[in-house]
């Protein structure tokens, strides 16, 4: 199971000493770019990853938690990210468009639903796709409890991947704590997105907070390897 922390969570008064574990340690850098708008809270920018790409190894994937993510696409590829993930909702009416963007900007392209948002609204574009995020609280409310219905969606999400021989990843965002990574795996995902419960509310020390939840990921993973 890939880990990438939510990069935005970093303490600012440890933030050069954090960056650098993290990036020795992560599978990826998730970048939560909110505007306000399609959620209720602000957050980092694509300054945020210009900043970060001198100094990072590991792969930033922008997720663009945003009304018109059209508007930044460009101007996050020019800040580094290897992905780039909006919304479903917020690309209704030109997903083609815009994923080809993606893609033209030497990206990859990601995609995230939010819980009540169906699969069937990205069959048609997952073969373009190289990341498909689902989210398992709704997007941009802090302290929500996990909607278990979305083990089943990621399941389901599993078997199109294998129906249709493709090979994008399967990630899940949103309260992710050690109740949630068996299930998680048990469901299909491959990378799970750490927030403060998951990681840094573990302990001050980055090393140490690391050491308990990468503990506790691997316990629930051995946990289902056991079933």
């Amino acid at each position: 199971m890939y880990l990438a922390p939510s990069m935005g969570c970093c303490d600012l008064f440890d933030f050069k000493h954090q960056v650098e574990f993290i990036d020795s340690k992560a599978d990826f850098l998730h970048i939560d770019i909110k505007d306000g708008n399609y959620v209720k809270t602000y957050s980092i920018g694509p300054d945020f990853m210009k900043t970060l790409k001198p100094v990072v190894k590991t792969p930033m994937d922008a997720h663009l938690m945003v009304k018109h993510p059209q508007w930044i696409i460009e101007e996050c590829a020019k800040a580094g990210a290897a992905y780039i993930t909006p919304h479903t909702d917020c690309i209704e009416s030109d997903a083609f468009v815009t994923i080809h963007k993606i893609l033209d900007l030497g990206c990859k392209a990601g995609i995230a639903l939010n819980p009540s948002t169906s699969l069937e609204t990205i069959r048609y574009y997952l073969p373009l796709l190289s990341k498909v995020t689902i989210m398992i609280v709704d997007a941009g409310y802090a302290g929500q409890e996990v909607i278990e219905q979305m083990y089943e969606k990621i399941q389901t999400l599993v078997q199109w991947r294998n129906d249709m021989k493709l090979d994008f990843l399967i990630e899940a965002d949103g309260s992710m704590n050690a109740d949630v990574y068996g299930p998680l795996y048990e469901a299909g995902a491959d990378v799970v997105v750490l927030g403060p419960p998951a990681l840094w509310n573990k302990d001050k020390d980055i090393e140490k907070a690391w050491n308990i939840m990468q503990k506790e990921v691997e316990n629930a993973l051995i946990h289902v390897s056991r079933k």
